[in-house]
């Protein structure tokens, strides 16, 4: 990998109405042709760290139920997803700790400069392939900024 490569993770399931939105981050950045590599992973675990060790610079995009106005979007820390005990009932307990033991055993690999965006849900329980209004917005702002962030100067 190149030395100041970005590699942008998008987390969800494409089937389920609000939670497809990491996944449909990752499809319109990369139908953008931006300067990064596009991963997408179904679920969180270990899996993470296969798709971001190894790169300068990651952002992780995952959707989010923690009690914020559907669509709210929380850029967020890993020590904020790894210790906070209001991520009980999300997957981001999963990905917190995933990555803290990333960094833990693999600090040479892990990216020096990473990027957590959540976005709150409103809905993760109907099999569709459209959005909540406020989800699809919230995905259409995260797009921008990640392509902004993107497009900054290099490490």
């Amino acid at each position: 990998m190149e030395k100041d490569e970005w590699v942008v993770l998008g987390i969800g399931n494409p089937y389920l109405q609000d939670d497809r939105a990491g996944v449909v981050v990752t499809e319109r950045l990369e139908a953008l042709g931006l300067p990064c590599r596009i991963e997408q992973l179904l679920t969180v675990g270990f899996e993470v760290l296969d798709k971001i060790r190894g790169a300068s610079r990651a952002i992780i995009v995952d959707a989010c139920k923690l009690g914020n106005p559907p669509g709210s979007i929380l850029q967020v820390s890993v020590d904020d997803i790894f210790s906070s005990h209001h991520l009980v009932n999300s997957h981001a307990v999963t990905l917190g700790t995933t990555l803290k033991t990333g960094i833990i055993c693999f600090p040479d690999e892990m990216p020096k400069e990473l990027h957590i965006w959540l976005i709150e849900v409103k809905d993760i329980s109907e099999f569709t392939q459209v959005m909540s209004p406020e989800v699809e917005q919230a995905v259409g702002e995260v797009v921008e900024g990640i392509q902004r962030l993107l497009t900054e100067q290099p490490l």
